[in-house]
């Protein structure tokens, strides 16, 4: 007679056990729902506006550092030329 209300008492824990963690579980789970919720609510065109504005500023620095290396290209061949013409004694 002990031994069956000790089994029935291991039942009983390990049932409530069981519904312990599945209400553990919804209890997660309805807190990352209500997180998703409050997300789902943000106003994120002041977000992707300001991304847009930088991508915009990052396009012509770009545009500006094209113009730099194209200038420093001729000036380089500038330097070349007289270069080469210091060396031509005919050229003086």
């Amino acid at each position: 007679m002990i031994n069956k209300i000790k089994e029935n008492a291991a039942n009983v824990v390990a049932i409530i056990g069981v519904v312990g963690t599945i209400g553990a579980g919804f209890t997660v789970y309805g807190q990352m729902q209500e997180q998703l919720n409050s997300l789902a609510g943000l106003d994120l065109n002041p977000l992707v506006k300001e991304i847009a504005d930088q991508n915009i500023k990052i396009e012509k620095q770009n545009q500006k550092i094209a113009v730099l290396e194209k200038t420093m290209q001729i000036l380089e061949l500038e330097i070349k030329e007289i270069k080469t013409s210091n060396k031509n004694p005919l050229a003086r």
